[in-house]
């Protein structure tokens, strides 16, 4: 186990009030060996002092921890100076959320959950950076490190990795990076969406959740439950897939195995050729229970009483070559606290092409209406807003914006009105330019957001300002960079202007005098790429603008701090 993974279950036991004397001492000899723990420390303090905060305990039996204050006391004092106003702030901000609507109390016991997921998956997330390390380090720094570490580098396998992931969610972790190691005989549980895993052979799977896998060998994996397709390209041919009763092994092809709860086994063949035995039989062996499938063949195949091989449709649709297309990253520049700031470029993958595009061709989108029925703070970014406030959504801050529109359960259906007493409650957004409707993701739009918020992103709908046959809005329920994202930076601080009242016009945003309060809690930066097709619009079609609305699923609201066009593609 290396430093940081203990660092974080000693820390995490700490702050559960379960370590004992022997434990503390490790934990004191960690901190002073390693300032970075110190850091780590103030993420883990900060969702475990939301959690007192949620549990509504006493916080000022926490203040009397010495242990923790002087622990705290020693991290370096960032220009923020992030975990000193966590320390002394936290309780009375509590109730300062970007979002205009009070968080209910009691807390539902849904968010408690969410909470304690968070502080799981934070512990998961240290994991996972020592992991990524660890597999990036050559045989040669290898042979120096102390003996505890070379066990778990020699428990690892460097070369298979993860290539991609999208809309990955696994079971009691955060995602991965990409890029990061696998390790050797280590359950993976893909509760939704797909990871893409590239072994040093060549030979790629997409696994498709919910599944449950391992890496047996650089060779071979593991696949208990799921669906996978897999491509061994020339010089990968032996890569198997080891099912809980079959081995099916490439000779060359691609190929889609599924497999059931009950350990009903399927494999579609699409090229080439595969063959199938029974788990207790060799590889390389051709007795009765081999089976050779080739290119546009499929067989079911189960062992009740005896081996049965029964042929079935073929089905081609069931292979997946790619993952979908989405926002896979984004780059921004970090201020001197090294939280991201302003934006600088987003990766996304269209129509199958992975591009990443500059902040300075992405088309701008100025708020243009803007109605919300409630009361709360409907701008961030500095202490001091410029004199075009409207223009926060349009600059490369991820930190400014115009939030917290108004929003409806029930999507809008007609042409939004945006002038008059009755508004429509959300947000008319104008482009620059107009975009054009190509293959994949047309515009980005980021959000705020922080540990106490969905970790999905919050839910919105997005649509035409003005209807016509054919066109519809689009309900989006999660982001593709979620708060368990490892690509979903932590965002520079940032105030929030509360307004008086509710506001009904550009107008109002514009002239009503403010009282700005200062954030203090971490955000973090998510995205979501939106695909013009999805509302109907043409391929090709150029669109001027469109209508955001919350979807007031929840207590939270949509913050949008930026939202570009894409360029077509080259």
């Amino acid at each position: 186990m290396s430093d940081e993974h203990r660092f974080a279950e000693l820390w995490t036991d700490y702050l559960e009030g379960e370590l004992d004397a022997s434990s503390m001492d490790e934990l004191r000899q960690l901190l002073e060996s390693d300032d970075r723990q110190l850091g780590q420390a103030a993420d883990l303090y900060q969702t475990h002092r939301l959690l007192n905060l949620v549990a509504k305990q006493d916080i000022a039996a926490d203040q009397e921890d010495d242990f923790v204050v002087q622990v705290m006391k020693r991290l370096p004092r960032s220009p923020e100076r992030f975990v000193d106003d966590v320390m002394a702030d936290v309780q009375a901000n509590a109730s300062d959320s970007v979002s205009p609507v009070t968080v209910a109390s009691p807390i539902p016991p849904t968010f408690l959950a969410l909470i304690a997921a968070t502080l799981i998956g934070i512990v998961s997330l240290l994991y996972w950076q020592s992991v990524s390390r660890d597999a990036g380090t050559s045989v040669a720094v290898s042979e120096n490190r102390n003996q505890k570490n070379s066990e778990i580098a020699a428990n690892e396998i460097a070369t298979v990795r993860f290539a991609n992931l999208a809309h990955a969610k696994f079971f009691g972790e955060l995602l991965p990076p990409v890029d990061s190691a696998l390790s050797r005989q280590r359950d993976y549980v893909l509760m939704t969406g797909l990871a893409e895993v590239h072994f040093p052979s060549g030979a790629e799977a997409i696994i498709e959740g919910p599944a449950v896998f391992r890496v047996l060998s650089d060779e071979c994996l593991g696949l208990d439950v799921g669906k996978c397709s897999v491509h061994a390209p020339d010089g990968a041919e032996g890569f198997r897939i080891e099912t809980p009763m079959m081995r099916v092994v490439d000779r060359g092809t691609r190929f889609t195995i599924n497999v059931a709860e009950t350990s009903e086994t399927e494999v579609h063949v699409v090229e080439g050729a595969a063959d199938v035995y029974e788990t207790s039989t060799t590889a390389t062996t051709t007795d009765h229970s081999q089976v050779h499938l080739t290119d546009g063949q499929a067989q079911r195949f189960a062992a009740l009483s005896e081996f049965g091989a029964d042929p079935i449709a073929y089905d081609p649709r069931l292979y997946r070559r790619e993952l979908p297309d989405r926002v896979i990253s984004y780059e921004a520049r970090e201020n001197k606290a090294g939280h991201a700031d302003q934006l600088v470029s987003v990766t996304v993958q269209r129509g199958g092409q992975i591009q990443t595009i500059p902040v300075k061709q992405l088309i701008r989108a100025k708020t243009i209406a803007f109605s919300s029925p409630e009361v709360g703070g409907f701008l961030c970014g500095p202490a001091t807003l410029p004199v075009d406030r409207a223009s926060l959504t349009s600059d490369n801050s991820l930190v400014t914006g115009v939030i917290n529109p108004g929003g409806s359960r029930t999507p809008y259906s007609s042409d939004p009105v945006s002038v008059g007493d009755d508004p429509t409650p959300g947000m008319a957004i104008q482009f620059e330019g107009p975009i054009v409707n190509g293959p994949g993701d047309d515009l980005v739009v980021f959000d705020l957001q922080a540990f106490s918020n969905p970790p999905d992103g919050d839910a919105f709908h997005i649509g035409p300002l003005k209807f016509r046959d054919g066109l519809k809005v689009q309900t989006i329920t999660s982001f593709d960079l979620t708060l368990e994202s490892p690509s979903a930076h932590p965002l520079a601080d940032f105030y929030v202007h509360m307004f008086p009242g509710p506001v009904s016009s550009v107008g109002e945003v514009q002239s009503t005098e403010t009282v700005a309060r200062r954030q203090t809690i971490r955000f973090r930066g998510l995205v979501v790429g939106v695909d013009l097709t999805d509302l109907g619009f043409d391929d090709g079609e150029s669109v001027d603008g469109l209508f955001i609305q919350d979807a007031l699923d929840d207590d939270h609201h949509i913050d949008p701090v930026f939202i570009g066009g894409l360029p077509p593609l080259p």
